[in-house]
C-alpha cells in the first residue's frame, strides 16, 4: 500500500501544470498588495487611548440582529444567548486591558483586513488556491486511469479495485503539501514587506481593530488572541478546509466517469450552499446551517474565532462546521470508496 501511495503521490506532484499554477498564484498574492500600504509608515508602540470594552453592549449586537433578521421565537432566543456569553468574553476584554495593545495604530484595520479577510485578504486568496488546488488533485488523482485509458487495466486487478484507498491519501497529502508550500513562500515574502516583529505579541482585539458592517464594532474573539497566535489558528482552520475540499474532490470524481463533469459536479454543490440562504426562511435553524459549510467558511473566514456576525446562532461556528463537515464528508468518502470498489468498469 505505501509503494501504491508514493506512485499515486508521485503522479500528482510530476504534474506540469500544477506547478505553473503555484508559481502564478504566489505571484498574484504578492502583486496583489495595495502598493500604498507598502509605503505606509505604520505605528506598532502607539496605544489605543482608551477602553472600547469598558462599556460595550453586546446585548445591542444581538438586538439589531434580530431585528435585521426579522427573528422570532427560539431563533431569536437563540441569538440573544450567544451574545449574552460574548458579553462575558468582552468583560474580560475590559479586565486585560486588551483594548490599549497598540497592533499597528490607525492603520490598524486596513492591515488586518489585508492580511486575514476572507476576500480581500492574503489569507483568504491563499486559502482559495489552497481549497482550489486540493480539490483538482483529488479529481485528477481519481480520474488518472480514465485520462489514461488505463481503466481496463488496473480495475480488473485485485489491487487495482483498491486503489482509490492509496489515491485518497495520495491526494490529501499532495493537497496540504501545495498548501504549505504556499503558504511558506507567500508569508515568507510577505513578512519582508510588512514587518511584524513588532506586534505579534498584540492583541488582535485592540481598539483600533474592528469589524466593518452597518455599525461597527470591537474585534472580539472568544478566546484571548494575539496576533500570532491568530495567525496560527487561521492557517490551522485553512488546513482543515483544505482537508474537506479534497475529500469532496475524491467524492465526485469517483461518482463522475468524467473529470469535466466532476469539476462541474463540486461547483455545483458549493454553487447550491452559496445560494440556500437565499431560499431558506432567515426565522429557523435551516436558514444558518449552510454557513457552516467549507465554502461559507472560507468566504467568512475575517469572523473566524469571533461571534460569526449574523452568520450563526452558535459560538465558535468555525470549529463546529469545520468539524462537522469533515466528518460528513469522510462518512460519504468511505461510501463512495465501497460503491467504487463494485462499480462496473465499462
Amino acid at each position: 500500500m505505501m509503494n501504491l501511495f508514493n506512485l499515486e503521490l508521485k503522479k500528482l506532484l510530476f504534474t506540469p501544470v500544477l506547478w505553473v499554477f503555484i508559481v502564478l498564484c504566489i505571484a498574484f498574492n504578492i502583486t496583489s498588495t495595495p502598493n500604498w500600504l507598502r509605503r505606509a509608515e505604520l505605528d506598532t508602540t502607539s496605544p489605543f487611548p482608551y477602553n472600547v470594552f469598558e462599556f460595550h453592549n453586546t446585548g445591542a449586537v444581538a438586538d439589531e440582529y434580530i431585528s435585521m433578521l426579522n427573528l422570532t421565537g427560539r431563533t431569536a432566543d437563540r441569538m440573544r444567548a450567544k451574545y449574552t456569553a460574548l458579553q462575558y468574553t468582552a468583560n474580560q476584554r475590559a479586565i486585560f486591558g486588551d483594548s490599549y495593545s497598540p497592533y499597528f495604530g490607525e492603520h490598524t484595520q486596513i492591515m488586518h483586513v489585508n492580511l486575514f479577510h476572507g476576500v480581500a485578504g492574503v489569507m483568504g486568496r491563499l486559502l482559495l488556491q489552497g481549497i482550489l488546488l486540493a480539490a483538482l488533485l483529488a479529481l485528477l488523482a481519481v480520474g488518472y486511469e480514465q485520462i489514461n485509458n488505463t481503466e481496463h487495466v488496473v480495475y480488473t486487478t485485485k489491487t487495482g479495485r483498491k486503489v482509490l484507498r492509496s489515491k485518497i491519501w495520495a491526494c490529501m497529502a499532495a493537497g496540504i503539501g501545495v498548501y504549505a508550500l504556499l503558504a511558506v513562500v507567500t508569508f515568507a515574502i510577505y513578512f519582508t514587506m510588512f514587518d511584524f516583529a513588532g506586534v505579534w505579541g498584540s492583541s488582535v482585539s485592540s481598539g483600533f481593530n474592528y469589524i466593518a458592517g452597518i455599525t461597527p464594532r470591537p474585534f472580539i474573539t472568544w478566546r484571548s488572541f494575539t496576533v500570532a497566535s491568530y495567525f496560527r489558528a487561521s492557517l490551522g482552520m485553512g488546513l482543515g478546509l483544505v482537508i474537506c475540499f479534497s475529500l469532496m474532490g475524491v467524492i465526485v470524481g469517483s461518482l463522475s466517469k468524467n473529470g469535466y463533469m466532476g469539476f462541474l459536479m463540486l461547483l455545483l454543490v458549493n454553487a447550491v450552499c452559496m445560494v440556500l440562504p437565499v431560499i431558506i426562511p432567515n426565522s429557523t435553524y435551516a436558514y444558518f446551517i449552510p454557513f457552516h459549510t467549507p465554502i461559507w467558511l472560507w468566504w467568512n473566514s475575517h469572523l473566524w474565532f469571533t461571534d460569526g456576525s449574523t452568520m450563526t446562532l452558535w459560538q465558535n461556528f468555525e470549529l463546529w462546521g469545520l468539524g462537522v463537515s469533515l466528518a460528513a464528508l469522510a462518512a460519504l468518502c468511505i461510501l463512495a470508496v465501497k460503491k467504487f470498489e463494485k462499480r462496473n468498469i465499462v
